[in-house]
């Protein structure tokens, strides 16, 4: 009975991933609007009941897309925070990993995609960025949280300067990549421009007296 139970959730699992993975594909590909949830049960190789008994609705389908490509790129947190390191250099290792994230092809599509959608289904934003942006911010948050615990930081508002610190990592480059017009830099330009956010964060947040920010953005 008990390698019955395991084959069949190992059967369910499979049939989740390749129907994530195939709306994935269609919705980058064709959008929200146009990718159906038919579509999506054919490219995956299930039933339409199949898809809906795993998602609710294709609102659920999209979030999980977006969750699932930050989720497997983010920044592992927990494992910086047990790291001896300099509160810099963790800042830069977390600070390229948000980066090649944000920058990564399948990412930039994701929020053009929102982007284009955002008039018809407002909601998508939302959901885009509370699954996205906002969960990063708060990992972040709580990072930041941790280091001043430990006495690396004497952040008064861990939420704003997380903000800030994503913001400044953009720059004005990011913006020209969602709308096409320059190309995801290669790594050592990434490498140079995470290590002077690094020095321009710290410069706001690293003294002993840190500025308290307060940003409603």
């Amino acid at each position: 009975m008990k390698k019955k139970t395991a084959s069949r959730r190992s059967k369910d699992e499979m049939k989740h991933e390749a129907i994530l993975k195939a709306a994935t594909k269609l919705f980058l590909k064709n959008g929200y609007t146009n990718t159906s949830m038919d579509a999506i049960a054919d490219l995956a190789r299930v039933t339409k009941q199949t898809v809906y008994s795993h998602y609710q609705n294709k609102d659920t389908l999209f979030t999980k897309m977006v969750a699932s490509l930050c989720e497997k790129q983010a920044p592992s947190v927990a494992q910086l925070e047990a790291s001896t390191k300099p509160i810099e250099e963790l800042l830069y290792e977390i600070g390229l990993v948000i980066l090649d994230m944000i920058t990564s092809k399948d990412v930039l599509a994701a929020t053009r995609l929102v982007i284009a959608e955002v008039y018809q289904h407002h909601h998508l934003a939302e959901r885009y960025y509370e699954a996205g942006t906002q969960n990063l911010i708060l990992l972040l948050s709580n990072f930041l949280e941790q280091q001043n615990k430990r006495g690396q930081l004497h952040i008064p508002d861990t939420l704003s300067a997380a903000s800030y610190f994503i913001a400044i990592l953009k720059g004005r480059y990011y913006l020209r990549m969602i709308l096409a017009i320059k190309p995801i830099p290669p790594k050592e330009d990434k490498e140079a421009h995470v290590k002077e956010t690094v020095q321009i964060f710290m410069r706001i947040y690293g003294g002993s007296e840190p500025m308290n920010t307060k940003s409603i953005f």
